[in-house]
């Protein structure tokens, strides 16, 4: 059986960050009046694992809203993806999530 993973780029998979596990609504921005919901399954201060619809297509680069204890808006590069599981790197430090 192949490899389900698809890799977005060739970044080595050791995280620079630990994640810790949460669950938590989110909304990916796709334009100025379209936002997609997601579920943010795990998060550190450096990236995220959401989930969205399998055949839904992400761009390369997109905004992240985040509600948790406070709403946090951050800018995701897609590092990976299987199947409704979608690995996301963040442009600068988001600092600690609670």
């Amino acid at each position: 059986m192949a490899n389900s993973w698809e890799t977005v780029s060739d970044a080595p998979r050791k995280r620079a960050a630990k994640r810790h596990r949460v669950l938590q609504q989110g909304r990916i921005v796709l334009g100025p009046e379209r936002l997609l919901a997601c579920t943010v399954r795990d998060l550190s201060g450096r990236g995220a694992m959401i989930r969205v619809a399998p055949d839904q297509a992400l761009p390369e680069t997109f905004s992240l809203v985040i509600a948790g204890h406070d709403l946090r808006t951050m800018t995701a590069r897609l590092r990976w993806r299987r199947d409704d599981l979608v690995g996301v790197a963040f442009e600068g430090e988001a600092g600690p999530f609670r």
